[in-house]
Order: structure tokens, then C-alpha cells, then sequence
């Protein structure tokens, strides 16, 4: 899908990675009250999203003198706690981990994603996308590169693939693929990470494509082998598992990622405040640790920079969606 959209694409990733030293160069915090502000999640406490909110928000609030706190409001893809904060009041607002699949929620449903009801503040993490697969299932015993897999799949037409939900950026991300390869690899989504997880290890899939969050700790199983990661890089953790464009697909781009929002009605100080504040957040060491132990990328970004990955991602993947006619 080459053009315009990917463009777009890499123009937004370049911008975010020269932005946040930008951010962090820029001038002196202005005064924070002392009440407490809301952090929400709109998943389940325990999960990755959940967690890292947990890693984040007292660092957050030892950098502003100001007490966050995590709430969770899981349901509807993260879209309830979004909805919290499109009420907040800008004077003294709530914040959401807003994540890519809280976005194309809406767009599945054949609905506007809303992003001017929000202030988006800056990008917090990226994350990675595996494409795993159980070698014991019969078939995929020698599978050990993406072109192994398609090779399989073109000789096996309707070979079934788990994604992690309808919709999701590693469903879109496999579909396209497909498009690519010319194979026709059926998807079996699953309402979560777990389940997915669950399938592969009992052998009841054979392919899944999901968050590094989701897969990383079940990496040592003789049933799970990592043979592409969705991500401009390779994983740190995982040296020797290629990229899906070092397997010849370049034109493949759009990774998850998480963006701090607020508000509608945020001035421009407020929210260049607080992505100041989080870039030196996420410049700390032992937070970049903590974070990339949880098999995430940290990023900071201005707020420009940040609505600039938004509405860029939104385009490139509604046109997935459209031309796959993916719906919820």
C-alpha cells in the first residue's frame, strides 16, 4: 500500500523521535494544584496497559508535586474511560492511556473516533507486534521465517491465523500481509490476549499475531516460536527474530502505541506542561527499565507530534479496514 498513507507514516514516527528532544529542551514547568488527578485505564487492573499506568503515575506525580491515580473503567476496547475524560474539565483534568485499538474501536463500528474531544499530549510507548507460531502443530513443524509460514499457508488455502481481536493492529496488520503475499489466511480473532495464548500453547491454533506483552513470557515453550516482530527495529529482548520488513515487506508500517490525552479544552501550556514533564518521566533510567521489561518501546512526543500519530495512524488503518471490509 504504498503512497500517501505511509508518508504520512514515517513522517509522524520521525517527528515523534527528534520532538522529544525538543520537549525535553524546553522551558520550566508552570505551577501544579496539590489535588489529585485521575489516571484511567480502560482495561482490567493487572493487565499490560494497566501496569504500565502503575509504572508511570508516581513517577508522574513526583515530577509535578501532584498526586495520580490509576482508575480502571475497562469495556467497550478502552473507549468508557476515554469517555470519562471527554467529560473532564480542562482546569483540572483527567488523563487517559489512550491505546490504537480505543481508536479503531469506533472506526469498526462505523463510527467517528472523536479525536477533537480529546487533547492528545504525547505519545507514552510503543509496542511490539510477534508473529509466533506452535511448531507442534503438523505442518508448522519447520516454520522458522514469515516466508516459511506464507509458503505453508499458500500451499493450505483457508490455513486459520489468531489475532487479538476483530480489528485489532496485528488482525489489520496480517491482513495486509495477505494482501501483500497473495495468500488467504482465515482469522480466528479472540476477545483477548489470554485465550489467543491459551489456544496456541493447547495446539488448537497454529498462528497467532499478537502484543509482545501478551507473548513474551511463554517464549521459553517448546509450543511457541517467534518468526516476525512488527516493528521499525528488532526487539532488544529478542535479538534474533527478524523484522517483517527485513522478510521483505516493506511496505508494511503502524505499530501500537499508547498516547497520554486529556480534555478537550487544554491550553497550549497545560498540555506542552505535561508532555515536558513526561519526557523526563520517560528519560529516567529505572523507568526505561521498568517499562521495557514489560516488552514495551517508551516514547515521549510533543502534543502536536502526538495528534500528528494519531490522525496518521487513523487514515492508514480505516483504509485497511475498508478495503478488508473488517467490521466488529
Amino acid at each position: 500500500m504504498p503512497g500517501a498513507l505511509e508518508k504520512i507514516h514515517q513522517y509522524s514516527r520521525r517527528a515523534l523521535l527528534l520532538g522529544a528532544a525538543t520537549v525535553l529542551a524546553a522551558g520550566a514547568l508552570p505551577a501544579y494544584s496539590s489535588e489529585v488527578s485521575k489516571l484511567y485505564v480502560g482495561f482490567a487492573a493487572g493487565g499490560a496497559t494497566d501496569t504500565l499506568a502503575r509504572l508511570i503515575a508516581p513517577a508522574l506525580s513526583s515530577e509535578l508535586g501532584q498526586n495520580f491515580i490509576v482508575e480502571n473503567l475497562p469495556g467497550a476496547s478502552g473507549m468508557l474511560a476515554a469517555k470519562a475524560v471527554e467529560r473532564s474539565a480542562p482546569q483540572q483534568p483527567a488523563y487517559v492511556l489512550y491505546p490504537t485499538m480505543t481508536m479503531l474501536g469506533k472506526v469498526l463500528a462505523g463510527q467517528n473516533p472523536d479525536l477533537d474531544k480529546i487533547t492528545p499530549i504525547s505519545l507514552l510507548y510503543e509496542q511490539f507486534t510477534l508473529v509466533v507460531i506452535n511448531p507442534q502443530v503438523p505442518g508448522l513443524e519447520n516454520v522458522r521465517s514469515l516466508q516459511d509460514l506464507l509458503q505453508v499457508a499458500k500451499a493450505k488455502p483457508g490455513m486459520t491465523y489468531g489475532p487479538m481481536g476483530v480489528g485489532s493492529t496485528g488482525h489489520l496488520t496480517m491482513e495486509w500481509l495477505n494482501s501483500l503475499a497473495g495468500v488467504k489466511m482465515q482469522a480466528v480473532p479472540y476477545k483477548g490476549g489470554s485465550p489467543a495464548m491459551a489456544d496456541l500453547l493447547g495446539g488448537h491454533i497454529g498462528v497467532l499475531i499478537a502484543d509482545s506483552t501478551v507473548v513474551a513470557p511463554h517464549l521459553k515453550s517448546d509450543k511457541v516460536r517467534a518468526i516476525a516482530v512488527n516493528y521499525p527495529q528488532r526487539m532488544s529482548a529478542l535479538p534474533d527474530v527478524p523484522t517483517i520488513q527485513e522478510q521483505g515487506f516493506k511496505e508494511i508500517a503502524g505499530v501500537p502505541w499508547v498516547v497520554l490525552a486529556g480534555p478537550p479544552g487544554m491550553s497550549e501550556a497545560q498540555t506542552a506542561a505535561m508532555a515536558k514533564a513526561l519526557a523526563r518521566v520517560l528519560a529516567k533510567p529505572e523507568l526505561v527499565q521498568a517499562m521495557r521489561a514489560q516488552n514495551v518501546e517508551p516514547r515521549s512526543s510533543s502534543p502536536r507530534e502526538a495528534a500528528g500519530l494519531m490522525q496518521g495512524d487513523l487514515a492508514l488503518w480505516s483504509r485497511i479496514i475498508k478495503e478488508k471490509k473488517i467490521t466488529n
